[in-house]
């Protein structure tokens, strides 16, 4: 068949063709074996692949091999998996190949069927356009021109409609070859005119193989090759002008058709002269002096010309005689003969038919005319004479060049209003001269700057070109017509262009056969065509363009260059951070994180087209940086230079990469945003772009920092749907001062859109579902709770959360993140979120809400103080309908899983007594937050006190209630108690996170706390983002690695957790996506060990001792320069005595911590007791010590004092220089730290029976307290301190084993300003691996939840 070539298999005979390219020398490689067509697949494909083909099928050089089944996937099998060709095969039989099979059964696909496109047999070269030119076909190796001897035009037909360019209008020979040509084709084409392509014309050998020539040929081709003149449907020489554009007879527009155009439709069709355009009278100017012959030698504009009113034709009256004569018409001059005007171009070649010095044909010759007297009337019958519109200007003094020849016309005086510019007074024809003007409708065409913006000139102004729909024809006119090589490309990563300017024109669509931009296709004439984000931004073959490629996203990658048409890369020898920056802020991509070497991110191919750069990082361009020359290297693609930039914009400051201050990057520094008229979608674009979900806050008065220095001088507009902040239109602040209040804030959430769904519509009932990044899932019922669904009604505008029904038919792809609402929350993305360790979902359990609908219906209020009997089955689910204004909430426990229990009630919250508080109460507690099991019942302000009121005093659940409040107690608000005495709880599904490490700090074993018990984390498949949220987390920086080089760890411990994959919206590990819980979910060997950026070594281990100041700390009060005196010693942390305490010992501590002046020396563990040795007592200074260790004092450890007597200090200042620390903590986590694992173990085994052989109330069995699965360095629980608190029921009241619960004020154990309260610690203070500074990251605010 047409189009196939026949391939010699060492198999058979195959057929070879490309399929739907849009011609038959492009598209999807496709072979033909046993009667079927299959495809070949790109495994390795390449340009010397892509040339065998072309060869084969005639279809000159390869041009382009687009990845990615660019033509589209085939059907059917796919026959070669692999073709290995040199480039110089005569057919691709002749290449190494794999055996002939379908490879379909081999797993490949059809996503990756190879694809070529050719060049074609022919093309036009060297004239205006694709469409005229040199006739020059290819050889498999190279162009060759054909020679003009016995070239037809039957032959010129073929190659223009071949090549998409209407018909030949002209073939020209005698055009000397090239020097360069070498050869000349040695056959002569005989075609007959209708064969779709020159490939498949008879030919015949030249004798001797040598072609008689007296040159190249040369074809023209035109889309207005041909003219009729139409009257009641017949062909005559009067009437409608129609033209054949691409085969379709189209009627020509009357404005602006001339005598002078119709005169020459006269002409070409051989119909005489022109008589009248059946628009003024039947006259004749100068019939027999019009040089054009035909009309597609005529100059053509239709950019930017308005639609025709309807029946607005152009029509023409012939003489019908091309010998006729006609009497010519009068004149205000005398002439003899009528002469003909025109207009020359401006210098440079690059003007028009409407701009440019004013010349008269008469007799023969061109001749001027003398600007004397020159105005902007005469201007203007030139220009009226000519269809050019208004005369905008009417130049003198040669402003476009001397010219030649007679000046026929000087001191012209019209009026304006004449047809003809020689009927105007003057001197008299021929005793003077004449010079020129400027028109309305002259066009300009030009780059703006170096970096190609497109703009184009018309009415007088410079004004933009609109990108849409610009296609690769367009663009290639454009560049031709500039002289900026054949092609190129749109470009729209640039960002908005600053300043106000005319967009002219849009819609414009070039084809083949127009040779400048003017005679394209186009929208009209607007101030206005199109919005600043479309302006056309072109980068052409002749220009070069910068890239970063394989990074994941624009800002890294390798760096690669596109020159002449290429794209090529960079060797990365003496690349460095300075090359690097230059790169970063040449794309608008922040700073430079980093400048990567050794083709880090894949090799490239194509040339290489810098070496041996050597930028100082201040160059605007990289390639103008010093380098060893364009093109000139020593290297291989496996040397590439990569680059890691920053991006322009980030957000800082929050809880991670996606919340926080706005800054963007200058090229030099970060800048941060003004609050002043920054709006939503500009914040969207933010989001997106930092691949954060969506805006979720935008909140402005937050102070700059004063290191800020600066405010980012422009306002970003931004319409929400740009790809990225570089790309918002920007307006300059006026005088470069933006009004602000402060930096702007932005919070980006991937829980954003919420809806409910009843059979596919959306409703305030129904099946809850989440959009997260794009995609509608789902959510798992498991855990869902009224709290949950009430934020959901609100956020829909539906009231509140009659009931939760769950079960519904769902989705196979459920979301499984639980949400842990108090049901205040005005979003559902403000409520804490958990997805560590959950399980999957069930099928079909989707979570459901029952809305009101009304946001102002009242429903009757639940009657709380009717108890649920014993042993009810009551739930959520089975809620009844009315209105639970009271919500539960834990505080202070790291988590929403653990804390002090408190209610909120009336508007305020209030806490529960611990009288007769045990594990049946906590069960309900937990259960009624979704915090699974609990594990441990705690009293005596566990958590610290708590304020306002006391709700609940002696209560008694039985432990299946569905809420704490429906519980037997002494009455809502009624107790006799104090918050000293404050319940709090433990459940299972409490998590905290810890680094395991003898000697490091920022780096170690990576363990989670978990159903009660420390365990490790699996390190598959840990990426970066999940490293960096560890670490953040942790406080150890904003990255980190995994370690696999470090032996296997000893002992055995839960493996709790695989499969963690952190997103960039996540800001704690708890938020990211995990495999189940599980006790062994990893071998030993998978344990994760991780060092964070702030890895250092401990502060004092025991190993390496540290300085005095590191020695000595402050514990529990309100600032770094007050608190609890502690030192270390032995390897441990403990306190100071107050006996012989006074202002001079306080004066030398806040000296050696850089805290100022002593202003007090606290005594009787005013900031808390602590806990551990006390190591000094009868400390005693004179004042002036550099050192408490300088100060006398008793033997270390040798002390009568008990942790009540532990001394303090207030300093007068901010501490000047910290000791790097993870975190700090508050005495009342120190405190309590010692006793938790006893206290679990105490607690699981011996309470109401726990632990007995008749127990039938167990956790789950993958539940595993403290006792089954010890942590390193925990204490078996006869050696409990003293200051043990151990909770016991009976009398209702609580007790320690010294019988009273420790008795201190809420603010003595509150940590200072900004800290949480922690009760959870890693281990005795003295045990190798749990120092308590390296470990304390619980007590920052990263590891709670939101």
């Amino acid at each position: 068949p047409f189009g196939t070539c026949m391939l010699l298999s060492t198999f058979e005979l195959l057929e070879l063709r490309l399929k739907d390219g849009a011609h038959r020398c492009e598209g999807r490689v496709e072979v033909k074996h046993q009667g079927e067509w299959g495809t070949v697949e790109d495994m390795d494909w390449s340009l010397e692949d892509a040339s065998v083909v072309c060869r084969q099928l005639g279809c000159g050089a390869a041009i382009g091999f687009p990845r990615a089944a660019y033509f589209g996937p085939g059907l059917g099998p796919i026959w070669l998996s692999y073709t290995s060709c040199e480039g110089v095969e005569s057919t691709v039989s002749d290449c190494r190949h794999s055996n002939i099979k379908d490879y379909r059964n081999d797993s490949s696909s059809h996503d990756w069927d190879a694809r070529v496109v050719c060049s074609g047999f022919v093309r036009l070269a060297g004239g205006d356009g694709p469409c005229s030119g040199r006739v020059e076909v290819h050889s498999g190796e190279a162009w060759i021109p054909v020679s003009d001897g016995n070239f037809t035009l039957p032959t010129a037909q073929v190659i223009c409609a071949e090549l998409g360019c209407g018909k030949a209008v002209s073939v020209l020979g005698h055009e000397l070859f090239r020097e360069s040509d070498g050869q000349v084709w040695a056959e002569e084409f005989r075609c007959e005119g209708e064969e779709p392509e020159l490939w498949v014309c008879p030919r015949v050998p030249c004798p001797g193989g040598t072609c008689q020539h007296s040159g190249a040929a040369q074809v023209v081709c035109s889309a207005y090759s041909e003219v009729r003149l139409m009257t009641n449907g017949s062909s005559h020489c009067e009437g409608q002008v129609e033209m054949n554009i691409s085969g379709r007879w189209r009627v020509l527009c009357a404005s602006p058709w001339s005598l002078a155009n119709a005169n020459v439709v006269c002409r070409q069709l051989g119909c005489g002269v022109a008589i009248s355009t059946l628009r003024g009278p039947h006259l004749v100017e100068g019939g027999d002096q019009i040089l054009t012959s035909f009309l597609w030698s005529c100059p053509v504009t239709a950019l930017g010309g308005p639609d025709c009113s309807h029946g607005n034709t152009a029509s023409v009256i012939c003489s019908g005689n091309q010998t006729q004569v006609l009497p010519q018409s009068g004149s205000a001059a005398s002439v003899e003969s009528a002469p003909t005007a025109q207009q020359t171009a401006p210098p440079g070649g690059r003007g028009g038919p409407c701009a440019g010095r004013v010349e008269i044909l008469d007799q023969g010759s061109w001749g001027t005319i003398c600007d004397d007297g020159w105005d902007l009337d005469d201007a203007r019958v030139v220009c009226r004479q000519l269809g050019c519109g208004e005369a905008l200007n009417a130049t003198g003094s040669a402003h476009f060049g001397a010219g030649s020849g007679p000046i026929w016309l000087d001191d012209v005086n019209c009026t304006g209003k004449e047809s003809h510019v020689w009927r105007c007074p003057s001197r008299g024809w021929g005793r003077t001269a004449a010079d020129t003007r400027r028109t309305r409708e002259f066009l300009a065409l030009r780059m703006v700057s170096e970096d190609q913006q497109c703009a184009v000139f018309y009415n007088g102004t410079w004004g933009s070109v609109c990108r849409s729909p610009m296609e690769d024809i367009t663009v290639s006119v454009i560049c031709r017509q500039l002289g900026c090589g054949d092609s190129g490309t749109l470009n729209s990563s640039v960002g908005l262009r600053e300043g106000s300017r005319p967009r002219w024109v849009d819609g414009i669509l070039c084809r083949k056969t127009d040779t400048s931009l003017w005679q394209c296709p186009s929208d009209p004439w607007n101030y206005t065509s199109c919005s600043p984000k479309e302006e056309a931004y072109i980068l052409c073959a002749g220009s070069r363009q910068l890239r970063l490629v394989d990074g994941g996203g624009p800002c890294a990658g390798r760096v690669e260059i596109l020159n002449q048409g290429s794209w090529g890369t960079i060797c990365d020898y003496s690349w460095n951070m300075k090359d690097a920056h230059v790169v970063c802020r040449q794309l608008g991509c922040g700073e430079a994180l980093d400048a990567t070497r050794s083709s880090s991110f894949g090799a490239g191919s194509g040339p290489i087209w810098l070496d041996n750069v050597k930028c100082t990082g201040k160059e605007s361009h990289v390639w103008r940086c010093p380098s060893r020359g364009w093109g000139k290297h020593y290297c291989d693609h496996s040397e590439d230079a990569g680059v890691i930039c920053s991006g322009f914009v980030r957000l800082a400051g929050g809880d991670g990469p996606c919340s926080g201050r706005v800054e963007v990057h200058s090229g030099e520094a970060w800048i941060p945003v003004s609050d002043g008229n920054f709006t939503l979608p500009t914040a969207q674009v933010i989001c997106a772009e930092l691949g954060c979900g969506k805006a979720v806050s935008v909140l402005g008065q937050v102070p700059f920092r004063e290191s800020d220095g600066r405010v980012w001088a422009e306002e970003f507009r931004c319409e929400g749907e740009e790809p990225k902040l570089w790309w918002c239109p920007r307006v300059p602040c006026p005088g470069g001062t933006c009004h602000h209040s402060g930096a702007v804030q932005v919070a980006c959430s991937v829980y954003t859109n919420v809806r409910l769904l009843t059979n596919g519509s959306s409703q305030c009932e129904g099946q809850v579902e989440i959009n997260i990044f794009g995609r509608w899932r789902a959510l798992c019922a498991s855990h869902w709770s009224l709290a949950n669904a009430n934020v959901v009604c609100r956020q829909l505008g539906c009231g509140v959360a009659i009931s939760t029904p769950n079960g519904a038919e769902g989705s196979d792809q459920l979301w499984k993140a639980r949400f842990h609402c108090s049901g205040t929350e005005s979003f559902l993305w403000k409520c804490p979120v958990t997805a560590l360790g959950v399980p999957d979902c069930s099928h079909g359990n989707t979570a459901a809400v029952i809305c009101s609908g009304n946001q102002t219906q009242v429903l009757p209020q639940c009657d709380h103080f009717v108890s649920e009997p014993a042993g009810s089955a009551a739930s959520e689910e089975s809620a009844p309908y009315c209105s639970d204004s009271r919500q539960l909430r834990l505080v202070d426990g790291g988590g929403p899983c653990a804390g002090r229990v408190e209610i909120l009630d009336q508007g305020s919250w209030g806490t529960i007594c611990d009288d007769g508080w045990d594990l049946d109460d906590a069960r309900v507690v937990c259960r009624q937050l979704g915090c699974g099991e609990a594990l441990n019942a705690t009293g005596c302000a566990h958590f610290g006190a708590g304020s306002g009121p006391i709700w609940l005093d002696d209560l008694n659940c039985a432990g299946n209630e569905s809420q704490v409040w429906t519980c037997p107690s002494r009455g809502w608000g009624q107790h006799d108690c104090r918050h000293k005495e404050d319940a709090g709880v433990i459940c299972s599904e409490f998590l905290a996170l810890r680094m395991v490490s003898e000697d490091q700090q920022c780096a170690g074993w990576l363990e989670v706390f978990y159903n009660g018990t420390w365990g490790s984390v699996c390190r598959s498949p840990m990426d970066d983002v999940t490293m960096s949220i560890i670490c953040r987390q942790l406080g150890c920086g904003d990255s980190g690695s995994l370690n696999t080089s470090v032996g296997l760890r000893e002992g055995s411990r839960p493996r709790w957790v695989d499969l963690i994959q952190c997103r960039k919206t996540d800001t704690s590990l708890w938020q990211c996506p995990s495999g189940p819980w599980k006790y062994s979910s990893c071998s030993p060997k998978e344990e994760a060990y991780i060092s964070c950026a702030g890895r250092r070594p401990k502060r004092c281990p025991t190993a390496a001792p540290c300085t005095d100041r590191e020695k000595l700390r402050l514990r529990g009060g309100d600032s770094e320069c007050s608190g609890r005196v502690e030192v270390w010693h032995s390897g441990s942390w403990g306190t100071v005595c107050d006996d012989s305490w006074s202002l001079a010992e306080a004066e030398v501590v806040c000296q050696q911590l850089g805290c100022g002046q002593a202003l007090e020396a606290v005594q009787a563990a005013t900031f808390g007791p602590g806990n551990g040795s006390i190591w000094l007592d009868e400390v005693q200074c004179g004042g002036r010590e550099s050192s408490l260790w300088d100060c006398a004092a008793e033997p270390w450890g040798q002390s009568d004092c008990k942790h009540e007597e532990d001394a303090g200090v207030r300093c007068s200042g901010v501490r000047t220089t910290l000791p790097p620390t993870t975190a700090a903590l508050s005495s009342y986590e120190d405190a309590l730290a010692e006793a938790v694992y006893e206290e679990l173990d105490f607690v699981l085994t011996q309470k109401e029976g726990l632990g007995s052989p008749n127990r039938t109330d167990v956790p789950a069995e993958n539940y595993d307290d403290a006792e089954e699965v010890p942590v390193p360095g925990t204490p078996p629980t006869s050696q409990g301190s003293e200051e043990e608190v151990l909770p016991e029921k009976g009398d209702g009241m609580r007790s320690s084993q010294t019988g009273s619960c420790l008795n201190f004020s809420r603010e003595a154990a509150d940590p200072g300003e900004g800290e949480e309260s922690l009760w959870l610690l890693q281990g005795k203070k003295g045990d190798a691996g749990y120092d308590d500074v390296e470990l304390s990251a619980l007590g920052t605010s990263p590891v709670t939840f939101l």
